[in-house]
C-alpha cells in the first residue's frame, strides 16, 4: 500500500482540477477557408454572395430561408399583406444587440430606409420598391410599398438584409461600423485582419440560443491548393469550391468528407455590345455562343458537377421557362458562317477573354478552354485574369469589359425577375452590357408589381427570351460545388452558398 504526504495529495488534487477546469472552458473554434475576403461589414456595401456567406452570421434578417429553402420567422414572428402596397409585420421581442441595447421596429426603419432610398448603395436595385417604413410600436412595424409588390418576403430575406441598429451607426458613422460591426447575430465581431482572417464569437444572448462552436475563424486562402492542404491538415474544417482532381486525395486523408451541393449560381459571359465593340454585332455574340460546348466545359474542366443552360435559371427559381435548363446551342459550323455574314474572317478578329482568379471553382481554368474553343474555329484571343479585387476595381465595378468578361451570378431572392433586373435600360449593368430593350423594360415592370402568379410568369418567359435572342450575355452552366467538411464537424452546404454556423455541431 502506497501513501501520499498530505500536501502532495493537495497539490494533486489541485492539478487535476485545474486540468479538468481547463477541458471543461476549451473553446470549441470551426475554421472555414474561403477563396476571397469581405470587402467590409455595411450589409449594404457590397452585393457578393461570399461577403453575405460572413454577414449572415453577424446580421439577423427579418425573415430567413432555411436550408430546405422555406422561409421562416427571424427578427419578424409574424406578417400578412393588409393592402394592395402594404405588409404589416410582428417583430420579435426581447432581442438585444451585441451592446446589450434592445432591438426596435425604428432599426428596422433605419436600415430598409437607407438601402431603399440611397441609389448609390449596390443591392438599391433590389430594395427601391420600399417607399417607408412605418413604426407602429417597438415590435410592430409595416412597410409601404411603391405599388403591389409580389416578392415582399424573397426580398427581406436575402443577401444585404440583415438589420443593423440605428443607435450605433449613428454614434460611429458607416465607415466605423464597417470595421467593427454590431449586430443580433448568433456570432459577435472580434477582429478583422484584412486579406488574412475574421475571428467571431459566440453572442451568448442571441434569441436561438447559444451556438455550438465558440469561436468562428473565416480564413482567406484564394489558391485552391492551399484551400486544400490546409483542408487536409486540419487547418481548416470547412472549405467551399474543392477542385474536382483533388476530391480523391482528400478523401484518402480519412479526416474530410466531400458535400456536392447544386447552387443557383450561373457561370456566364457579360457581354460589351457597345456599337464601337466588335461584340455590338449580334452576329459575332451568337457566333460566341455557337463556339462553345457548354456539356464538354463541365465535363472537361468541372469534373462533371454542373448543367448547361441557356438562360440564368435553375431548379426552385419562380418564374422561369426551365425547357431552356439542361440545354445549349454548340455548332462550330454556323459559327463561322456569322462571323463571315458579319464581314469577317474568324482570323480578322481578336477576342479578349477577362475573368476573375480565385472567385468561383476553377475560374481561371475555364476562361482557358473558352479562349481555345474560339481558337479552335479561328478566332484570336487575348487573356487577362485578375485576382477577386483588381478584377472588381478595373473591370468590374468600373464598366470596363472589353469584349466579355467570365462571372458567376448567384440568386439570392429565388425569382426570375432578379435574374434579371440588372440588365434593364438603367439598372446596375447598363455601362457594362451596353443593352437596352424597350420591350424587356416593359415586361420587367410588369412583372415586378404583378401578384397574379399566371400573368407574372408569362411576363417572365418572354423576357427571358429577349435576353436569349439579343444576348446581353450568354449564359453557360449551373454550378455544383463541392465543399470539403472536417469529419470533426456535422455541417451541411446550403443552395444559398451561406456559411450559416449556427448549425454547424461539433462531432466528439
Amino acid at each position: 500500500m502506497t501513501t501520499r504526504h498530505p500536501l502532495v495529495r493537495t497539490l494533486a488534487a489541485a492539478l487535476l482540477g485545474a486540468l479538468l477546469l481547463g477541458f471543461a472552458s476549451a473553446e470549441r473554434e470551426i475554421v472555414i477557408a474561403q477563396g476571397v475576403d469581405v470587402t467590409g461589414f455595411d450589409p449594404h456595401g457590397h452585393h457578393t454572395t461570399a461577403v453575405e456567406a460572413v454577414h449572415v452570421n453577424l446580421f439577423d434578417y427579418l425573415i430567413f430561408r432555411n436550408a430546405d429553402g422555406d422561409l421562416e420567422p427571424a427578427l419578424a414572428v409574424a406578417w400578412e399583406p393588409i393592402a394592395e402596397d402594404a405588409w404589416r409585420f410582428e417583430l420579435r421581442e426581447g432581442v438585444v444587440w451585441h451592446d446589450g441595447a434592445p432591438f426596435t421596429g425604428e432599426d428596422v426603419k433605419f436600415t430598409l430606409e437607407r438601402v431603399a432610398s440611397d441609389s448609390s448603395l449596390q443591392p438599391f436595385d433590389s430594395y427601391r420598391q420600399i417607399r417607408e417604413v412605418e413604426v407602429v410600436g417597438p415590435h410592430e412595424i409595416i412597410i409601404h410599398t411603391h405599388g403591389p409588390e409580389p416578392l415582399m418576403l424573397n426580398r427581406i430575406s436575402r443577401l444585404s438584409s440583415g438589420i443593423v441598429p440605428k443607435h450605433v451607426v449613428e454614434e460611429i458613422g458607416w465607415e466605423g461600423f464597417d470595421e467593427a460591426p454590431i449586430g443580433t447575430g448568433p456570432y459577435r465581431f472580434v477582429e478583422w485582419r484584412r486579406d488574412d482572417r475574421i475571428i467571431l464569437e459566440a453572442f451568448d444572448d442571441h434569441w436561438r440560443g447559444r451556438p455550438a462552436f465558440d469561436r468562428v475563424v473565416h480564413r482567406t486562402i484564394p489558391e485552391d491548393s492551399t484551400r486544400v492542404a490546409e483542408l487536409i491538415t486540419g487547418g481548416v474544417h470547412i472549405a467551399p469550391n474543392v477542385p474536382p482532381q483533388d476530391v480523391e486525395r482528400v478523401l484518402a486523408s480519412g479526416a474530410v468528407a466531400v458535400e456536392q451541393q447544386p447552387t443557383t449560381r450561373i457561370m456566364l459571359l457579360i457581354m460589351n455590345t457597345h456599337e464601337d465593340a466588335i461584340t455590338g454585332d449580334p452576329r459575332i455574340r451568337e457566333a460566341i455562343e455557337l463556339a462553345i460546348d457548354n456539356q464538354l466545359l463541365v465535363d472537361a474542366v468541372m469534373g462533371g458537377l454542373g448543367v448547361p443552360t441557356r438562360a440564368r435559371l435553375s431548379p426552385g427559381i419562380s418564374g422561369s421557362p426551365m425547357e431552356l435548363f439542361g440545354t445549349y446551342n454548340y455548332d462550330p459550323e454556323r459559327a463561322v458562317e456569322l462571323i463571315r455574314e458579319a464581314g469577317y474572317e474568324p482570323s480578322d478578329i481578336t477576342i479578349k477573354v477577362e475573368g476573375p482568379a480565385g472567385r468561383y471553382p476553377l475560374d481561371v481554368e475555364q476562361a482557358e478552354v473558352i479562349a481555345l474553343m474560339l481558337q479552335q474555329i479561328g478566332v484570336n484571343t487575348e487573356m487577362e485574369v485578375l485576382e477577386w479585387s483588381a478584377f472588381q476595381s478595373r473591370i468590374w465595378n468600373a464598366d470596363n469589359i472589353t469584349h466579355f468578361a467570365l462571372m458567376g451570378l448567384a440568386n439570392s431572392m429565388f425569382d426570375n425577375w432578379f435574374s434579371m433586373r440588372a440588365i434593364q435600360c438603367e439598372a446596375a449593368y447598363r455601362n457594362r452590357v451596353h443593352w437596352c430593350n424597350e420591350r424587356f423594360d416593359e415586361l420587367m415592370a410588369l412583372a415586378e408589381t404583378e401578384v397574379d402568379l399566371d400573368k407574372r410568369t408569362e411576363y417572365l418567359h418572354e423576357a427571358t427570351y429577349l435576353v436569349v435572342e439579343e444576348r446581353p450575355w450568354i449564359p453557360l452552366f449551373q454550378i455544383e460545388v463541392l465543399v470539403g467538411v472536417s469529419t470533426d464537424v456535422d455541417w451541411q452546404p446550403r443552395q444559398d452558398e451561406l456559411l450559416w454556423m449556427f448549425a454547424a455541431q461539433p462531432v466528439d
